[in-house]
């Protein structure tokens, strides 16, 4: 069996067993995310999706949980991290602070960059996320190669497959792409000999082309030569088991972020698994409620008629007939409304309690982080930021580690492999180099433990007042340097240990110069004062003499 066929068959079992979360995902996306529907049903692009919404609550829930999680994790539409090198002594070194300073706002200035499309794909990763559990992220250069490039990939095209650590090891993803596009993006001769006999008169045919990435099993470290490097790039015809092109990544270029996995489960689950039956529970109060309404603003009416009963109309408006003499015998107002005895405060509590259920398990609570105000404490405010790292830790712990780590990783080696970098330093050459992350879990426990730190000096400071040596505990150094990483305070904001040191040497240099100066003025008044009195001493000794 050839790779290629080997590579067909393979993506096809995997999606087969995928199938099985489709309809789950379909589910989710018509009351949650319409725009991401097709995974069973055949869309259109551009067709309306939200005919049988009768409420938005699901929708708004999982939009919010999504801007939340976008808030929390990208304070600046941005991830928040710095670049630090792995030998913490090397990060004092103003040489190597300067060159990390300067490669972290390189980077950030790529984030940032339009044609990146870094905050919309963002976006849309955070939403698949809250709704499906999972999501597909592609991090790499623009076909230029003249800036990053990110994009958001729909599910139902998406076959990845994980290794036994339950990471991402490779991908397909199928795609339906017309000749033209084809020849235009790998060139005519290399399609397969029906594509090319059939883009003379239809080039706007669709063909489906498989897009593998796979791990290479053979090698080389460090390749130059695409065909030589790690993770493969393979372009395939489907139909024609003919292989377009192949390429290759130093590093696999997707991010499959997941929400929680559960055991013996690769795919994620979300809040919108656990918010579904409730959604769909809305949807159906909504559309009886709405009837409900109608009908007692618009009530189906009785009317006298000659002929026989009529079957009844209860839809609002409706009028059902019934016999003139039963009319008669009724007396009173021949045409009268049909009771149906329907309870709308009751209805409406009802889907209120549902729609509270919803926004629950969408986090809508949990997520609003306490700031401090005038009606807490200092304690108070420590213990409801602890009580949130206890809610949401777990959480955003996922989120750093398969989605802001993988990006911000693959994005500084595309950077350096481009040269887009400074030079590095002699000193960090052959070093390695990690980031620190600002997740908001560990933003809030460096701001509980500032908060902590400067409660036990201030403490300290009062206690000096009666015994000062309890004021040689505490390390003011230490103590500012924790204020300022708990503040997420630039880095060059916070002067090294290096310079410290040298601006105390300086002022004490400055202070001892003064110190000499005003020792060597004291003494030259005293001097001054000496030979003036000594001056008046032998006046008044010749005056004396004199009388």
């Amino acid at each position: 069996m050839s790779e290629i066929d080997d590579l067909i068959q393979r993506w096809r079992r995997l999606n087969g067993e995928k199938s099985v979360w489709h309809s789950h995902w379909e589910d989710l996306a018509r009351v949650m995310l319409p725009r991401r529907m097709g995974f069973i049903s055949t869309s259109i692009e551009g067709e309306r999706r939200t005919d049988d919404i009768f409420d938005g609550t699901p929708m708004q829930a999982a939009r919010g949980l999504a801007n939340a999680v976008g808030g929390f994790m990208r304070p600046n539409g941005l991830p928040s991290f710095d670049v630090v090198a792995d030998d913490d002594d090397l990060n004092n070194l103003e040489e190597v602070k300067s060159w990390l300073a300067d490669s972290k706002t390189r980077l950030m200035d790529a984030f940032n960059n339009p044609k990146a499309r870094y905050r919309q794909v963002s976006a849309e990763i955070d939403q698949d996320l809250v709704v499906f559990g999972t999501a597909v992220e592609f991090v790499g250069e623009s076909i230029q190669r003249s800036h990053l490039l990110f994009q958001s990939l729909h599910l139902k095209d998406i076959t990845p497959f994980f290794d036994e650590d339950g990471r991402t090891e490779g991908l397909f993803h199928k795609r339906s792409m017309s000749l033209r596009q084809l020849a235009g993006r790998f060139g005519e001769q290399r399609l397969s000999e029906s594509s090319r006999r059939a883009i003379k008169d239809h080039p706007d045919k669709k063909v489906e082309v498989l897009h593998c990435v796979v791990p290479r099993k053979e090698y080389k470290q460090g390749a130059m030569l695409a065909k030589n490097m790690p993770i493969a790039d393979m372009w395939i015809e489907i139909d024609a088991k003919h292989p377009i092109a192949e390429s290759g990544f130093h590093e696999f270029p997707f991010i499959v972020p997941r929400w929680e996995t559960s055991s013996g489960e690769n795919f994620g689950r979300s809040p919108g698994m656990i918010a579904l039956p409730d959604a769909d529970t809305l949807q159906a109060m909504g559309e009886t409620i709405l009837i409900a309404g109608q009908r007692a603003a618009d009530p189906p009416l009785f009317a006298p008629n000659d002929g026989a009963f009529d079957a009844l109309n209860t839809f609002p408006g409706g009028i059902s007939y019934y016999d003139v003499e039963s009319a008669k015998a009724m007396g009173g107002n021949p045409f009268f409304p049909l009771e149906s005895g329907v309870n709308l405060p009751l209805s409406r509590d009802m889907q209120q309690d549902t729609r509270q259920q919803i926004f629950s398990a969408f986090f809508r609570n949990v997520l609003n982080l306490p700031v401090e105000g005038p009606q807490m404490t200092a304690t108070e405010v420590l213990q409801r930021k602890e009580e949130f790292m206890r809610e949401i830790g777990p959480m955003f712990g996922r989120y750093e580690a398969e989605k802001t780590a993988p990006e911000v990783e693959r994005a500084f080696m595309l950077m350096l492999r481009a040269g887009s970098l400074a030079p590095i330093p002699e000193v960090l050459q052959g070093r390695n180099i990690g980031f620190e992350y600002d997740s908001p879990v560990k933003r809030a426990r460096q701001q509980v433990e500032a908060a902590a730190a400067k409660m036990w000096a201030m403490e300290m400071i009062e206690i000096g007042q009666v015994k000062p040596e309890a004021i040689d505990l505490v390390n003011i150094d230490a103590l500012g340097r924790l204020s300022a990483e708990a503040l997420s305070l630039p880095k060059q904001l916070v002067n090294s240990v290096e310079m410290v040191e040298a601006i105390r040497e300086d002022r004490a240099k400055q202070m001892a110069a003064q110190a000499q100066m005003e020792s060597i003025a004291a003494a030259a008044q005293i001097a001054k004062t000496g030979a003036e009195a000594a001056d008046k001493a032998g006046l008044t000794e010749k005056s004396q003499r004199a009388a």
